[in-house]
């Protein structure tokens, strides 16, 4: 008899070529990332301001008047003609897409889509959408390290991982944010919270922030006011920041489910639906300029409270119907930084509100952040990323419970008012399905001895094939309730394991006069009683064989039960109980003896 070794015994050394490839993928994603702000920086300023720059500028200071309005035209025409005669990959915002390739496609992304997929929203945000580069460069380095999964002889789960690693490394590029990238990979991508994911991807995050520390840009990418001491009566208003912007974010997701269904009843190629939205926002943009590009300038006035009630009404309401819009009609860019700068808003105007009629109230600056921290949470449902990203992208720490009470109301909002997120949308409407929570494997906290069957019927070894295929055709009890018996001697010690296949195979030999010992599997796997059914369970998929003695460990001959597909499933029949099955309280109980 033989047991196989567990797999995370076999492949123990495989977290360190992990890790040194996430650290080769940091490098290459930071400078693309880099290489990408700095083309959406030339466009931006050849669109806008007619000169050969590559520093990142705001669009709002164009001089072009109502021609404006054919800049963002110009740039979906541009878009379309990559995506007809490229790929069409390259539209949508970037992380659903690259969400749909982890899920359905073993991580793999196609070289086009991850060469064209940055120009084409480089396109889009420098030629005037209202987005930003955080969902682009995401998808970007998450394809240089799909891309080099596919070059080595790699898992499923080891593509993947270097597909996150990639994506934290340039988010971080980006916002310097390594924490925040590493939980955004874990919530929206890798959907685990294990160790051997965790090392790789935080170790490429932070090896980009490294190396943007190096670059010059160890600052806060939105630098904003001390924030003083936050008092009890604060929790209100930042209550009510989550609630309100939850809810917008859900009605946000509708309205672009909304504007995507009116595009699709225009008619015509799809190819017309990116130009369309392109002509709307140049129009909103003429006389409102400042929903240009990322808003990256806006987002800082925000949080610096440099804004009136009023300008953050009309801000952030024209980038909302603008970003709505362009997404709805299949354009190319990222939604972080229009989520930041509409939650912005959210979390001005209702902190404003609520010190208005309650005559409590948080500064413009901090109810800025938690806004811009709860409409993230309640539109991605990346719940701790979003928090920790307010932390990091301002590098105040102060602002932890705060952000944190806004980011809970948000999504206690948007999870009672939709299951879906602005990010799983697009990838559901498509058939696919995402995971929404974590829940721990039960297979890892149920024991063999829990579900298997204890006292297993067997076979005599004795006995012959003819014999025991009677008994079968005759429907005995005792040899028809599992497609497998085990064989054992006179003292009921294990000799091997006799499956239906076996027995037909046997008599089609011509063997029927042959004792069970004879024709049976005798090179076993087996199971132990105190062992973790996750275990056992991989062993089987090791073998490729459906069920399993179970013997006292150290006495492998001793047979104390039998562990079948059914008694496998029987284990989400416990976890079930566990979470639905109400237990009578103490008080419950006291009310009965009486």
């Amino acid at each position: 008899m033989s047991r196989a070794m567990p797999v995370a015994q076999a492949s123990a050394q495989r977290p360190v070529l992990l890790c040194v490839l996430a650290l080769a993928i940091a490098g290459a994603a930071t400078v693309a990332a880099h290489g990408l702000l700095a083309l959406i920086g030339l466009i931006t300023n050849a669109a806008f301001y007619g000169r050969v720059e590559m520093e990142l500028v705001s669009p709002a200071g164009h001089g072009w008047g109502a021609w404006v309005i054919a800049v963002p035209v110009v740039g979906a025409v541009l878009i379309v003609a990559l995506a007809r005669w490229g790929t069409r990959g390259i539209l949508g915002h970037g992380i659903p897409e690259v969400m749909e390739q982890v899920l359905t496609n073993r991580s793999r992304i196609a070289p086009r889509v991850a060469l064209l997929k940055p120009v084409g929203s480089a396109i889009s945000i420098g030629t005037g959408g209202p987005y930003g580069a955080e969902g682009p460069v995401i998808a970007m380095g998450g394809a240089i390290g799909s891309l080099l999964g596919q070059a080595l002889t790699l898992t499923a789960v080891e593509r993947k991982i270097l597909l996150c690693a990639g994506g934290a490394a340039a988010m971080t590029a980006v916002f310097g944010s390594p924490l925040a990238a590493t939980l955004l990979a874990v919530e929206l991508l890798l959907f685990e919270f294990k160790a051997r994911s965790l090392v790789p991807v935080m170790l490429a995050a932070t090896f980009a922030q490294a190396l943007r520390v190096a670059w010059g840009e160890a600052g806060a990418v939105f630098p904003m006011g001390e924030v003083g001491a936050v008092a009890f009566h604060d929790w209100l208003p930042l209550v009510a920041i989550g609630v309100v912007a939850g809810a917008l974010a859900v009605a946000a997701t509708a309205a672009v489910h909304g504007a995507e269904a009116i595009f699709a009843k225009l008619g015509g190629s799809w190819m017309w639906r990116p130009v369309v939205g392109g002509l709307i926002v140049g129009v909103i943009g003429w006389w409102q300029p400042r929903i240009f590009g990322a808003g990256y300038e806006e987002i800082a006035g925000l949080l610096g409270g440099h804004f009136s009630l009023m300008a953050v009404a009309v801000i952030c309401g024209c980038k909302l119907a603008a970003w709505v819009i362009s997404l709805g009609s299949g354009s190319s860019g990222g939604t972080l930084a229009p989520m930041l700068m509409v939650g912005g808003g959210v979390g001005v105007m209702t902190g404003a509100l609520v010190e208005r009629v309650g005559g409590v109230g948080v500064s413009p600056g901090l109810a800025a952040l938690a806004g811009m921290v709860a409409f993230f949470a309640g539109g991605s449902r990346a719940f701790f990323a979003s928090i920790v990203l307010g932390v990091e992208i301002t590098q105040q720490s102060g602002v932890l419970w705060p952000v944190a009470t806004a980011a809970t109301g948000a999504l206690f909002t948007a999870r009672l008012l939709s299951q879906h997120s602005i990010m799983t949308a697009p990838v559901t409407q498509r058939g696919v399905s995402v995971p929404a929570e974590f829940d721990v494997d039960v297979f890892a906290h149920v024991r063999v001895s829990a579900v298997m069957e204890p006292v297993p019927q067997t076979v005599s070894s004795a006995m012959t094939v003819n014999a025991l295929a009677d008994r079968i055709g005759n429907h005995d009890p005792e040899t028809s309730h599992h497609q497998a018996l085990l064989v054992a001697d006179e003292e009921r010690g294990l000799v091997g394991i006799i499956t239906r296949k076996d027995l037909l195979h046997a008599l089609a030999r011509g063997n029927g006069a042959r004792r069970l010992d004879e024709v049976a599997s005798t090179e076993l796997v087996t199971a132990f009683p105190d062992e973790d059914l996750h275990d056992a369970v991989t062993r089987m998929h090791q073998h490729d064989i459906g069920r399993l003695p179970v013997v006292a460990r150290g006495e492998e001959r001793k047979i104390v039960g039998y562990l079948g597909r059914a008694a496998i499933l029987s284990a989400r029949r416990l976890r079930w109980e566990d979470e639905h099955q109400r237990e009578p309280g103490w008080l419950a109980r006291k009310q009965d003896a009486t």
